[in-house]
């Protein structure tokens, strides 16, 4: 019986032994980890995909620094991992080389230090030793490889202390990506290159333009409004997008009256307008630009009575030509209005081009075709 205790005393004091000589120990625990991502990462608007790539490109440009404190502890042999998802899906990772953290060692160290080398207290240089991205879906995959840029969506990131004992996490951050794609303009005008020129009989319209891009999200003011008028020398519309704008403001809202006081007013011609959206990125700002609009501004006093220069006269021949009787009858129900505009298949057009109009109706020996007139007027 003696033997046997004996036996058991020495089996246990090995096992202390061999613990303590890798110093590993029964309740171990690893550091206390924080983690901070750098505010351009925080601020941007659009982050791109490279800029996880830790070891390449991301390697150069501030994105977070992390804080590893093991105060009041013994040393650990462990590493670092870094892990971002987009929800359960993870789209980057990376580690360091195991290392032997020192009992008490504390230190704070950015993702350019890693990638550079960082030398602990044991004297070991720690960097990341491998970096993986991955797609997790082929609609993720399709998108980032059009733009480059993580689609808008939620984003977490993990730090973690790997060891024997198992790990120490950080807290977990997570950050919203909002990758604005697109701003272009609703009214007035339409697309330059369509052969279509909107008339407008206000010299100070309204202006609306949409995007995805969300308010709520803004710094400042992201729109950048631009109007230019056309004149004689410009031969395209290059040419007039390179000319002094008639209006230059930022803003932050998509719908805006043109402004009434202090600014010049819209005189007749023709006008361009287009919409810049600024974007925050992890390296600084990023523009994007939407299609180009035009439109005329018509005074609506060169419209003119109607009834005095014989427009209205013609419109009404027009009409009984086309309608017959039923054009008698709408004749009629029009005599006690005024005109104020003339719209052809829903486009307004001006006194010259209606003429035209006409012009090709009573000489095309082409089957005709009903045309839709709108008129729009006040009663007198």
């Amino acid at each position: 019986m003696h033997v046997r205790n004996m036996k058991k005393i020495l089996l246990i004091f090995a096992l202390v032994l061999f613990f303590a000589f890798y110093g590993i120990s029964f309740g171990q625990t690893g550091p206390t980890l924080n983690l901070q991502l750098a505010p351009s990462l925080e601020l941007a608007q659009v982050v791109y995909v490279a800029d996880f790539d830790f070891i390449q490109q991301g390697a150069t440009q501030f994105l977070f620094q992390l804080t590893v404190d093991n105060s009041g502890k013994a040393a650990v042999n462990g590493m670092l991992r870094f892990e971002i998802y987009q929800n359960e899906d993870l789209l980057a990772e990376t580690q360091t080389q195991p290392f032997i953290l020192s009992a008490n060692e504390n230190f704070t160290i950015s993702n350019i230090e890693l990638n550079n080398g960082y030398m602990v207290q044991s004297g070991q240089t720690i960097t990341f030793d491998k970096a993986n991205t991955i797609n997790p879906s082929s609609d993720f995959e399709q998108e980032v490889q059009q733009s480059g840029k993580l689609p808008k969506g939620n984003y977490h990131f993990i730090l973690k202390f790997l060891f024997a004992g198992g790990e120490s996490p950080a807290p977990p951050l997570t950050l919203f990506i909002h990758n604005p794609t697109f701003v272009r303009p609703i009214m007035p005008g339409t697309p330059t290159g369509t052969g279509y020129l909107e008339i407008v009989y206000t010299q100070f319209p309204t202006f609306q333009f949409e995007s995805d891009f969300d308010e709520a999200y803004a710094i400042g003011t992201p729109f950048h409004v631009q109007i230019f008028k056309k004149l004689e020398q410009h031969s395209s519309i290059d040419e007039v997008l390179t000319s002094t704008p008639h209006f230059d403001e930022w803003l932050s809202q998509t719908v805006f009256p043109y402004p009434p006081a202090a600014v010049q007013p819209l005189d007749p011609g023709v006008y361009v307008w287009r919409v810049q959206l600024q974007l925050l990125t992890t390296s600084g700002t990023e523009i994007i630009e939407s299609p180009v609009f035009a439109f005329q501004i018509e005074d609506p006093s060169t419209l003119g009575e109607f009834g005095d220069d014989g427009l209205q006269d013609d419109i009404m021949r027009i009409l009984s030509e086309m309608l017959g009787d039923q054009g008698k009858q709408i004749i009629q129900s029009l005599s006690d209005y005024r005109l104020r505009a003339i719209r052809v298949n829903g486009e307004t057009i001006t006194k010259k081009q209606f003429y035209e109009l006409i012009e090709n109706y009573e000489t095309s020996e082409e089957e005709r075709e009903i045309i839709d007139i709108l008129f729009q007027g006040s009663q007198e």
